[in-house]
């Protein structure tokens, strides 16, 4: 009886582990450039999957752009400024204020979900389809 309680067991432990690693294959995020074909892809489809680009350099040939990853857009660091305030008679106080960005500050694509994972950089040639790719 243990015998057949201990194979039992094993076989339970083998299928968990299975399912865990086959629920973990399915989680893993899917490698976001292989949709972009060379020769086939329009602009127009990875502006609509992505948004606008970051960084667009127009050239007689076409326009090379680049997509920053959501980590690099969002890297900034923090900036405060001192600040004087009237304090408790009479005197001053001064505190540190954050400084909040105003124009630009915020991605335009901000209601998009998909971003590169890295910097990607695609090359149009003059009729819009892509003719580079580099991560």
């Amino acid at each position: 009886m243990r015998v057949l309680r201990s194979v039992v067991l094993s076989h339970l432990v083998s299928i968990s582990c299975g399912a865990v690693a086959l629920l973990g294959a399915c989680a893993t995020a899917p490698d976001q450039g292989k949709w972009i074909k060379i020769g086939q892809t329009a602009r127009e489809e990875v502006v609509e999957r992505y948004g606008r680009p970051d960084l667009v350099m127009a050239s007689e040939e076409g326009e090379t752009v680049i997509y920053r990853s959501k980590d690099l857009r969002r890297s900034s660091p923090k900036m405060e400024v001192p600040t004087a305030q009237a304090g408790p008679l009479g005197t001053v106080t001064t505190k540190m204020e954050p400084i909040n960005p105003g124009l630009g500050a915020n991605p335009m694509n901000s209601r998009l979900q998909e971003r590169p994972e890295r910097e990607l950089r695609i090359r149009y040639d003059a009729q819009g389809i892509v003719k580079e790719l580099t991560w």
